[in-house]
């Protein structure tokens, strides 16, 4: 009788009782490969810190969570990268658009990214930080502006709508391509989480950002 019982038991109990957590390495996918891929990865997730001149500056993880990917481009680990390892869906293209809530420009600056909330937002290149802010103050809601030298000219990064308490940075901070900013979040004048983020040609003149990278981030 106890031998039948435990041959009952063996064999009600499912071979796979429990799923899998499943990571994804994005940064070298091809557009094919991502497009439009819903894309999970476990919470488990090490954040490699640099120490530098007294400050600790975070990378980004080599293994980010990002709960939206999408072919629209392709990133590679050079001197000049995408805010994101991977393509993301982008709502928004730089210029004339229609003014998506009260007090929105109708004359968009950058482009909005959408990886979905709290995702890691990086550096596009080495830098020092002009300016931010930490709190909702409207408008661009917690942000950063990084002044670049590229091809010996002055071109500034900036990032907005971060998640309340996620900034990375300070003002005259140095930091490298990869380096953490903060988290996509939803403040300042935001109609959803996503990340605003823009390119200022000799620090002042907007120009398209999708445009100016994807010219620049090769392999």
């Amino acid at each position: 009788m106890t031998f039948a019982a435990l041959m009952m038991v063996s064999v009600s109990v499912p071979a796979v009782a429990v799923n899998p957590v499943i990571s994804f390495a994005p940064a070298m996918a091809s557009p094919d490969a991502i497009d439009g891929q819903q894309v999970s990865v476990g919470a488990d997730v090490t954040i490699a810190t640099v120490d530098r001149d007294g400050y600790i500056t975070e990378k980004v993880p080599t293994v980010a969570s990002y709960s939206q990917t999408a072919g629209t481009y392709v990133n590679y680990f050079g001197a000049i990268q995408w805010p994101f390892l991977t393509g993301v869906p982008i709502s928004t293209d730089f210029g004339y658009r229609v003014a998506p809530c009260e007090g929105c420009s109708s004359y968009h600056k950058g482009i909005d990214m959408n990886p979905g909330v709290n995702s890691p937002i990086q550096s596009i290149a080495d830098g020092v930080v002009r300016e931010v802010s930490a709190t909702d103050n409207g408008g661009l809601g917690v942000y950063a502006v990084i002044d670049h030298t590229i091809d010996g000219e002055l071109v500034s990064s900036v990032y907005a709508h971060m998640a309340e308490a996620s900034l990375a940075l300070s003002v005259g901070q140095t930091v490298s391509v990869g380096d953490l900013v903060g988290n996509v979040g939803n403040t300042g004048q935001s109609t959803g989480p996503h990340l605003h983020f823009e390119i200022l040609l000799d620090g002042v003149t907007p120009t398209d950002p999708f445009a100016w990278l994807s010219e620049r981030v090769v392999p």
